[in-house]
């Protein structure tokens, strides 16, 4: 397509899918995953680093057509079993995985311009961001569609780089003028992470953090509780530095504004 077309497209779709189990004894098949959820969590997570490579390789292709053509990443949810309705996607579980895998279609925004962690709206599939309901209902949106909206909502407009953090967080970091965003994943399934957030020796005027962080990775929403996933405010203090300790399997904004210099 680029060699042949390259020089009148702006971005060139892809679909993140066939991320799908590398076990071949895997417990994301049908509902397996419901007996050992801890092995689910330990699957996705290692799925995740497909992601990466899959855009790499994508990155690749375009650098050695000598194009600045962007990616467009038009679709991105898991292929798991049963084909687009696995439980799963409806459960917490899910949840890293998909900040994750955020996380990293915006480490890579110099040539990523726009992805998503999910399908398009769905009244059966779970692999959707939202589930309408028909012919009447609460409609609500998946662990997928609410770590998007959350990330969506929350996000500079300058891409930053993390120096050092703490092996079980996945972050991005970006900022708007004075205010600095990180998007936090903790990928451990049982521990929270304690992480101190310090800014080329800037210093904190306040902020908050919004947290996604169910008592139970198996805790699902469905249309008797469509709100199981809005995420939680809580204060940041002015400071030098801020200490936090993040959840296990936790999904988290850092939203903090500087002192001028």
């Amino acid at each position: 397509m680029l060699r042949q077309a390259g020089g009148y497209i702006d971005d060139i779709a892809i679909h993140m899918m066939q991320q799908i189990p590398r076990a071949s004894d895997t417990v994301l098949r049908g509902t397996r995953y419901q007996q050992d959820p801890a092995q689910a969590w330990a699957e996705l997570m290692e799925m995740s680093g497909g992601i990466e490579d899959r855009i790499v390789e994508l990155e690749d292709v375009i650098r050695a057509q000598g194009a600045r053509t962007g990616i467009a990443v038009t679709e991105g949810h898991l292929s798991l079993v049963p084909h687009n309705a696995n439980a799963i996607l409806e459960e917490w579980l899910t949840g890293a995985y998909h900040a994750r895998a955020l996380n990293i279609y915006q480490r890579h925004g110099d040539r990523v311009r726009i992805a998503t962690a999910a399908d398009f709206c769905a009244t059966r599939w779970t692999v959707a961001a939202l589930r309408l309901q028909v012919p009447r209902g609460i409609s609500y949106l998946t662990p997928a569609g609410s770590v998007m909206r959350l990330f969506g909502r929350h996000s500079g407009q300058q891409a930053i780089a993390v120096t050092t953090a703490p092996p079980d967080l996945d972050i991005a970091a970006s900022r708007t003028g004075e205010r600095v965003f990180l998007h936090v994943a903790n990928i451990r399934y049982n521990g929270a992470v304690e992480a101190t957030l310090a800014i080329d020796g800037r210093s904190v005027a306040g902020g908050r953090i919004l947290e996604i962080s169910p008592a139970s990775p198996r805790q699902a929403v469905t249309q008797d509780q469509p709100d199981v996933f809005t995420p939680v405010e809580l204060p940041v203090l002015p400071g030098p530095n801020v200490t936090w300790r993040f959840p296990a399997a936790s999904v988290s904004v850092v939203e903090v504004d500087l002192i001028p210099n």
